[in-house]
């Protein structure tokens, strides 16, 4: 009889353990998504055959939507200051985080996409830059 109470202060012992362990768990999911900051392209370009282009974007659209992708602009620019060297247009686009963009950019299935857009798209520059 007396290891009756021992037993149930261990079993509560143990759910509680359990419960501060996945309410922990949480709270840390919350603030690594909070945290987790965007990260955004630049893209200089212009297509030199559109119509070519369009095994490329079959591939690679797929895979960077799953990565994330927005497409936040594209289109002329308007210089406001400065001077100008590129193509007139850009296109800026947003990922979820540096991690979902690295594990697009660099993966195999990406890597075999891009060699579709060689000869008809001229890239200028593709730049990143991180969000705040």
């Amino acid at each position: 009889m007396e290891s009756i109470p021992i037993v149930i202060a261990l079993g509560v012992g143990i759910a509680l353990g359990i419960a501060l362990g996945i309410a922990l768990g949480i709270v840390i999911h919350i603030f690594m998504i909070k945290r987790r900051k965007p990260i955004y392209l630049v893209v200089s370009a212009e297509v030199r055959n559109d119509e070519a282009l369009e095994p490329y974007r079959q591939q690679a659209v797929p895979l960077a939507e799953a990565a994330g992708l927005e497409i936040l602009g594209s289109g002329e620019i308007e210089l406001l200051e400065g001077h100008w060297n590129h193509f007139p247009a850009l296109t800026l686009e947003k990922f979820d985080s540096k991690a979902a963009l690295h594990k697009f950019w660099y993966s195999p299935e990406y890597q075999q996409a891009k060699k579709l857009r060689e000869e008809h798209l001229d890239i200028q520059f593709i730049v990143a830059v991180e969000g705040v």
